[in-house]
């Protein structure tokens, strides 16, 4: 029976990582539309093509099929996305220079774990990395806080992005692999925090938020919103955490 639910947990986890894995097509099409990059963050998917590298060669120590098969089909897909990216930029002498040295970091990894495979220690790394990727949504979170709106989080993604840490969170729990656990559980608190910015704040600032509009329909309000002329709208890049 545990080994039923540990192969359904999996495999609902790696459709739903898939997902995650194509949020990035709009942001690549909103990049096409106008040509350049503009002030569209491209760290997302740079730690995209350095993470899954190294999870999946954390999945050949563990032998763990699952982590092997969606790190396989998500390496191509960052790395189109990365591609992508710096084929808009410009310059380009920027990005290229992130892009060599996450290449070298990863050739450096490969080498290390080939002479010395050391499970721990490549676990406690796949963390801190996972860690460093959570700086994007927290990016998100300050500007929302900041504004006062959400229009800038895309509430589906942040949504499928909870489902994922969440399904992962389990997987890592029923093979009691901890290196998972851990940071799925950080994503979760994230995502959780993410999410919950929906109800506190409207979508634009003319508007209410959910929370606003139960208040007014429970105790009513006399009080009249002042209009607040539209600003020009900011765009977030959400961090596609993989694992």
């Amino acid at each position: 029976m545990t080994t039923f639910i540990i192969y359904f947990v999996s495999i609902v986890a790696f459709v739903f990582t898939i997902i995650q894995f194509f949020t990035g097509i709009p942001i690549c099409l909103q990049i096409y539309r106008q040509g350049h990059v503009g002030d569209i963050s491209g760290f997302p998917f740079l730690m995209g093509t350095l993470v899954l590298p190294f999870w999946l060669r954390y999945g050949f120590l563990r032998n763990d099929v699952m982590l092997i098969s969606i790190n396989c089909a998500g390496i191509p897909i960052a790395v189109f996305n990365a591609m992508f990216f710096l084929y808009f930029s410009k310059p380009k002498k920027y990005y290229m220079t992130q892009l060599s040295i996450v290449t070298i970091i990863i050739l450096t990894m490969l080498m290390l774990i080939h002479f010395n495979p050391n499970v721990q220690f490549l676990g406690f790394v796949c963390i801190v990395l996972n860690l460093i990727t959570f700086g994007s949504p927290l990016a998100g979170l300050r500007v929302v806080l900041r504004d006062r709106e959400v229009i800038t989080l895309p509430f589906v993604l942040c949504l499928v992005q909870l489902i994922v840490q969440c399904l992962w969170n389990l997987y890592g729990i029923l093979i009691q692999d901890f290196f998972l656990v851990i940071p799925t559980a950080v994503g979760i608190m994230i995502s959780l925090v993410q999410l919950s910015l929906f109800l506190i704040f409207p979508r634009k600032r003319d508007g209410y938020s959910p929370m606003a509009k139960v208040a007014r329909c429970v105790f009513g309000s006399s009080n009249n919103r002042k209009e607040v002329p539209d600003e020009p709208q900011k765009i977030v890049v959400e961090s596609n955490t993989v694992y």
